[in-house]
């Protein structure tokens, strides 16, 4: 829903001005799915916007739950019939998660996410972006799910950083008190490292979180697990990130999938917090461990002992940490699992040297 284009469109077609606010209330608000749930436009009204301005400019291809129901996967289908996922979490009884996606694919690459296995297709709108969590309000008012859409995380398909207009825009129309209404601190948007995009995300949107998804704290092991390493390395990521907490004095959120034998030692540890106090004070620096899930072949999970061994040595130094819930693994819906088409269950695809949702999901 372009609220924008829809107020254009109602004063082209000579209709009253309240007609914008009647429609704004029944989709942002009352999250209805249909121009013929609002009874107070007229029939012909109703048709004409259905024909012309649908309410989503998506639509559900299929929709995956997982089995202790505190997942949910959607793939869907954009008006130029790619494809996309996005994921419903519920983290708690009474709160509600969405993970959405930015782009089609990804080309990042990182190693152990699947969306790069598509490439990169293209970059989603505004309204595409948006219209994932008006699509997860209307499906939790419509299965009657408990809880409530409190909040959102830009981790999905694609490094929302590569489509940053887009994204911001989106981010505008999430916040928008005539619109989605949503608080700027359950907004979280992760990038893999585009430094140049930092400063400017700190400085139009400082408020939303920001995470990274560093993965390792050596260039060379991040270049190997995060191609992007390589354009930006950490020298220049650690700089971005200080420069990113002057601005705005808010929490950084460091993103760690945690891999078999590749950069879970006790080095590795040490090497992070070393990286950490190089972009500020640690208080403003928060670690989210993150068991792998299986999405790319090659790959291992770190085993959980030694995950809590890993998180104990960053606590040790001062460092807050946090091994993260991974929910929908059984519906490959949790992180860096998000990939659509054929390439749904890979086959014959060797792990690439990196490859990844950008943002992991």
């Amino acid at each position: 829903m372009d609220a924008g284009r829809l107020e254009s469109w109602l004063e082209e077609n000579a209709e009253p001005k309240y007609r914008a606010a009647q429609i704004r209330q029944a989709v942002f608000k009352d999250h209805v799915s249909s121009y013929d749930e609002i009874p107070t436009l007229p029939l012909a009204l109703r048709k004409r916007l259905s024909r012309e301005l649908p309410i989503l400019s998506v639509s559900p291809d299929r929709i995956e739950i997982s089995r202790d129901g505190r997942a949910r996967k959607a793939v869907l289908r954009l008006s130029d019939g790619r494809l996309i996922e996005t994921v419903l979490l519920k983290p708690s009884p009474t709160r509600l998660t969405t993970c959405i996606s930015s782009q089609v694919g990804c080309a990042i690459r990182c190693s152990f996410c699947a969306t790069g296995l598509m490439g990169l297709t293209r970059s989603l709108s505004a309204e595409e972006i948006a219209d994932q969590v008006l699509f997860w309000r209307q499906h939790i008012a419509r299965e009657g799910i408990q809880g409530f859409l409190t909040n959102v995380v830009y981790m999905g398909m694609g490094e929302p950083f590569n489509a940053y207009n887009a994204v911001a825009e989106s981010l505008r129309r999430l916040t928008d008190q005539r619109q989605f209404a949503m608080a700027a601190r359950r907004i979280s948007v992760s990038t893999s490292g585009v430094a140049p995009k930092i400063a400017r995300f700190g400085q139009e949107f400082p408020q939303i979180n920001l995470a990274l998804s560093l993965h390792a704290a050596e260039d060379g092991l991040r270049e190997s697990l995060v191609p992007l390493n390589k354009a930006y390395p950490l020298k220049v990521l650690a700089q971005a990130l200080r420069g990113y907490l002057q601005e705005t004095n808010r929490k950084i959120f460091l993103e760690y999938v945690m891999l078999h034998g590749r950069n879970d030692s006790l080095q590795n540890a040490k090497e992070l917090v070393q990286f950490a106090k190089s972009c500020g004070p640690l208080p403003l620096l928060h670690v989210n461990l993150i068991a792998y899930n299986e999405a790319v072949p090659g790959q291992v999970a770190t085993a959980e002992p030694d995950i809590r061994r890993f998180q104990a040595a960053l606590l040790k130094e001062g460092l807050a940490v946090t091994v993260r819930q991974n929910l929908g693994r059984d519906i490959h819906g949790a992180c860096g699992q998000l990939l659509v088409g054929e390439m749904k269950t890979p086959r014959n695809v060797a792990a690439p040297a990196g490859r990844g949702a950008g943002a992991g999901s």
